[in-house]
């Protein structure tokens, strides 16, 4: 072929020669640097995204089970390669394996009070399908975790609408990223539950979303403190996903007490309680720069609790306000909880901002911060995709809605914007922090977990040191923004503003709103439509 592309003369392929070859480059380099030079500062993000959307995940893949397959087996056997090179992840497994190889002698009991009776239920289920081996109980308890996460994909596959593809990618990267971790502690459990908590809730089973948090808190104390965030709709709604939990939750109970007895079934409310401050912790990431800078006095070490904690300069008074800031947290759920039921009618991408700000209020206000910790929050975001692309409204256009509380007088306004974009913008950002918090951790917790608590060793090892401290640091930092940026979501439609009187005198009410752009901040779409100032509702 000629340069333009014809055939030689001769009926023999031409090449491009070498001085045309350079050209071209020269050519491609210019018109690169030009462009680069017009590139203004916001427009970087919009290029690397509209890069990644036409080049690596376009909708061709997106939709194709094949390439998602073949993405979901890479990103696992990735996590199990870290697992293989570092194997001392899966001290965790062990200690349940040797838990419940003293359980037939021991009984409950005197077993695992950090965790609820039930979860022994799950946690003996390894343990027989390998036989009673050690090494069989990690590889049945690894292959029960993958194919719980596999069930998992398939119904993200399967519910999420035209948000499929990026509902899976983002569950594979967010398990890729979180490392061998994943399946070697049994917090995946309790986070696909609430996970299929939301599904099930997007498809009007209230009952069984409540089982699935009733369930989930058989494992870990923590979802209960979820359920205000399934009830704000009616009373119907909200009887069902109660009695979902209630029964779930007393069943289990009932069990667990006449197996192990009263003092067993409240162990794990009381073993928190004297712990300290845990090197990973939010409340830690002072003392841990300290340390690494090498100001003040610190030591660190393995507590009973099996967890490395911080002990000295300054260290109580950060436990005592993780202390103080766990109980606001728990003020802080409270009021959301309480919120968002007297107001009646959340829409469910609500709930979903609701369950994922209840998560991370728990992990930041807490003495201690394990890597599986992460976890929980997964399956929940996983399913705001879900709840985005096959639950939620269409894109609003500009009209209101007006939710009256009669038990109350109060009505819930939903403002006349393009609630899906606002939604979707909200989605993006925590999904990206949540990916980076994943792989910070994994970096963290298990591959220089070593350098990070050792106390001795030379300036290789300091340095070391140093460097994983500052990544521990910026791990935390993300988490609070996460923190800050959900609060930010739910105040906007939790907050009183969004509450008005209802004039119960027969007459109809006019509602009046401004539609400056700081009032509404209206997203610009193609498909939206100007927003109506005024709406007279029959009262």
């Amino acid at each position: 072929m000629d340069a333009d592309g014809r055939d030689g003369a001769d009926g023999t392929p031409a090449r491009f020669s070498s001085v045309d070859w350079a050209r071209r480059q020269a050519m491609r380099a210019r018109s690169l640097a030009t462009n680069l030079m017009h590139l203004r500062p916001h427009d970087v993000p919009l290029s690397l995204t509209a890069w990644a959307r036409r080049h690596v995940l376009n909708d061709e893949r997106l939709n194709s089970a094949r390439f998602l397959l073949f993405f979901w087996f890479g990103a696992r056997f990735l996590a199990l390669g870290i697992w293989a090179l570092i194997p001392s992840a899966q001290g965790d497994v062990y200690y349940y394996y040797d838990r419940m190889a003293l359980l037939a002698d021991l009984g409950p009991a005197q077993l695992a009070a950090e965790y609820p009776t039930p979860a022994l239920f799950f946690l003996y289920i390894p343990y027989i399908l390998g036989l009673g081996s050690a090494r069989g109980y990690i590889i049945a308890f690894v292959l029960v975790m993958v194919a719980l996460d596999a069930a998992f994909t398939y119904s993200l596959w399967l519910k999420s609408g035209h948000m499929r593809g990026l509902a899976v990618i983002f569950w594979t990267s967010f398990l890729g990223l979180i490392g061998p971790v994943a399946y070697l502690r049994f917090d995946l459990v309790t986070s696909v539950l609430c996970g299929w908590a939301l599904m099930f809730l997007m498809r009007h089973h209230a009952w069984m979303a409540g089982v699935m948090i009733g369930l989930g808190a058989s494992f870990k104390l923590w979802p209960a403190l979820l359920w205000g965030a399934l009830c704000g709709s009616d009373k119907k709604h909200n009887l069902k996903v109660t009695f979902g939990i209630g029964l779930t939750g007393a069943t289990l109970a009932g069990i667990s007490l006449l197996w192990g007895g009263w003092d067993r079934l409240l162990s794990p409310l009381s073993y928190q309680t004297d712990r300290g401050l845990q090197v990973e912790s939010v409340w830690a990431t002072v003392p841990m720069l300290l340390r690494a800078a090498g100001q003040g006095d610190f030591v660190v070490a393995i507590s009973r609790y099996q967890a490395f904690e911080v002990w000295g300069t300054s260290t109580s008074f950060w436990a005592s306000a993780a202390d103080v800031a766990a109980l606001v947290g728990y003020a802080v759920i409270a009021a959301a909880s309480l919120a968002f039921a007297l107001r009646g009618r959340g829409r469910m991408m609500e709930s979903c901002a609701l369950v994922l700000l209840f998560i991370t209020v728990l992990i930041v206000a807490n003495k201690t911060f394990s890597p599986q910790y992460v976890i929980w929050l997964g399956a929940p975001a996983a399913a705001m995709f879900t709840v985005l692309g096959g639950g939620d409204e269409p894109p609003s256009t500009g009209t209101l809605h007006r939710y009256t509380q009669p038990a109350s007088g109060l009505q819930t306004v939903a403002r006349g914007t393009n609630t899906y974009a606002a939604d979707w913008r909200h989605v993006k950002r925590i999904a990206i922090i949540i990916l980076v918090v994943c792989g910070l951790t994994t970096v963290i917790f298990p591959i220089g977990y070593g350098a990070l608590v050792n106390e001795a060793g030379d300036w290789v090892l300091l340095s070391v040191r140093g460097l994983l401290t500052c990544v521990l640091a910026l791990r935390n930092t993300l988490v609070v923004a996460l923190l800050v940026e959900l609060v930010r979501w739910v105040w906007s439609f939790t907050n009183p503003d969004v509450w008005v009187p209802h004039q119960d005198d027969g007459s109809p009410e006019t509602l009046s709103i401004p539609t400056s752009p700081t009032s509404l901040s209206v997203p610009h779409t193609a498909s939206s439509t100007t927003p109506n100032t005024t709406e007279t509702v029959d009262a």
